[in-house]
């Protein structure tokens, strides 16, 4: 009898007991690519006087000489914002000797352009101002929602592809997805600016930026 009672408390407890069904991970990648509609760029102004507040008074100026000329293409106060300012003393060194020479100013203001046509203009005019530094330039599109959506698409059919063949080459088939998850990103990419001759004026490639979306998605398999 107690021979009994434990050959069905056994049976019982392999019966309980799930078997695990074969899955497969895969991760699905894709690249949309999106014309840039918007630019970014650093506006630097430095400039070193006798004094502290000469030195700033200049800089400050050069930065909002340089915003009055923005203006004319479309640059509003709102696409500007300070980035950084500095005043510190500025050292020369003369036979090994470090001598205060004055007062340095520096000035930087991050600028958005949403006239992607007028860069070539825009940085002819301001490369021609003394004590301006122009860097940083980088390209985006205001609206990615469409290429978005896109690349989730591709991603989750590569995933789909991926994984059909994992399957298939383990000799199973391919059953349902059980989870997704996804990590969408996008580069900036920077603009691919060159100098020409002087009566040809400066211009640019824009280039493209690109749309990525990564997902890892988990399958049943079956035989």
């Amino acid at each position: 009898m107690r021979y009994l009672a434990v050959l069905l408390a056994s049976f019982m407890l392999i019966s309980c007991q799930s078997v695990t069904s074969p899955t497969v991970t895969v991760t699905g990648s894709a690249v949309v690519e999106a014309v840039p509609d918007t630019v970014f760029f650093d506006l630097t102004a430095s400039y070193v006087g006798d004094t502290a507040d000469e030195a700033r008074s200049v800089a400050s100026g050069l930065i909002g000489h340089s915003l009055t000329l923005l203006e004319s293409y479309g640059v509003a106060s709102d696409d500007v914002r300070t980035a950084y300012f500095s005043i510190s003393p500025y050292y020369e060194y003369s036979d090994g000797t470090r001598m205060l020479v004055g007062q340095s100013a520096v000035e930087s203001v991050s600028v958005t352009l949403h006239d992607t046509e007028c860069l070539g203009d825009v940085l002819e005019a301001l490369s021609s101002m003394d004590g301006i530094e122009i860097s940083g330039i980088r390209l985006d599109k205001t609206d990615k929602s469409l290429e978005r959506i896109k690349a989730r698409e591709l991603a989750v059919q590569d995933a789909y592809s991926r994984a059909t063949v994992y399957a298939t080459a383990a000799g199973y088939m391919l059953g349902d997805l059980i989870s997704i998850s996804s990590a969408e990103s996008y580069g900036l990419e920077e603009a691919r600016v060159y100098s020409m001759a002087p009566e040809s004026g400066t211009s640019y490639y824009p280039g493209t930026i690109e749309v990525r979306d990564d997902v890892s998605a988990v399958f049943s398999l079956s035989e």
